[in-house]
């Protein structure tokens, strides 16, 4: 039996080993994972309880750490509370661009509002999105406290 690839079935295969390449360099778990543990480490410094990581946040920051990167420039969520389910009393929200993610949280802990938010004790979530484009690191931290 013989077997030949139609044109159409091998572009198929083309632009799906394409869109899975593109969103395995665009997934940053292991720099996810570190950031919550250098925000942890910075919330036991002042003596504030840990965030628990909650897979809903997380899906909301990397779909933000996405847009962001796709446009090059940082910004907030225009709907702060969209895709996070009901019952929370306190919602923030950090964004910032660095060539690492050491850099971006080094960034984000120098600003004052953007510490309150990571040292607040009233958060006791978090959802972590990280995403690279060109060699920028695009960070996305949801806080929420219930």
């Amino acid at each position: 039996m013989r077997i030949t690839a139609s044109p159409r079935r091998s572009t198929l295969v083309v632009t799906v080993v394409a869109l899975v390449s593109l969103v395995l360099a665009a997934c940053q778990p292991e720099s996810e994972t570190n950031n919550l543990g250098a925000i942890n480490q910075l919330r036991a410094s002042v003596v504030v309880p840990e965030l628990t990581r909650v897979g809903e946040l997380d899906a909301k920051a990397r779909a933000q750490a996405d847009r962001m990167a796709k446009r090059g420039t940082i910004f907030h969520s225009q709907n702060m509370a969209g895709g996070v389910s009901p019952g929370w009393s306190i919602i923030g929200e950090n964004v910032a661009s660095a060539g690492s993610i050491e850099a971006a949280e080094a960034a984000l802990e120098a600003s004052p509002p953007h510490y309150q938010n990571l040292t607040n004790p009233a958060f006791n979530q978090v959802g972590i999105g990280v995403t690279v484009k060109n060699g920028v690191y695009y960070v996305v931290q949801v806080f929420v406290g219930r």
